[in-house]
């Protein structure tokens, strides 16, 4: 399953806001050079979490990453 949250880089390492994580556990990041960031309410992050969950079970052709950076810079200047 895959999870989304928020981290901040303190000292060189990635400390993920407010989220109990298993030693060891593998993440995957991605940033964008845009300086604009992201706040999502508690709604708008299970809202994506039921997203996710969902493009999980899809079976299609998976999206390039650099296309949905784009996408999130796009909402990002939208609000």
């Amino acid at each position: 399953m895959t999870r989304v949250f928020s981290a901040r880089v303190q000292g060189g390492v990635i400390v993920a806001d407010g989220q109990d994580l298993p030693e060891g556990l593998t993440v995957t990041g991605a940033t964008s050079e845009s300086a604009a960031e992201i706040a999502l309410d508690p709604a708008e992050l299970a809202e994506l979490d039921r997203a996710i969950a969902e493009a999980d079970a899809d079976t299609s052709e998976p999206v390039p990453n650099e296309q949905v950076l784009v996408a999130l810079d796009r909402l990002a200047e939208s609000r």
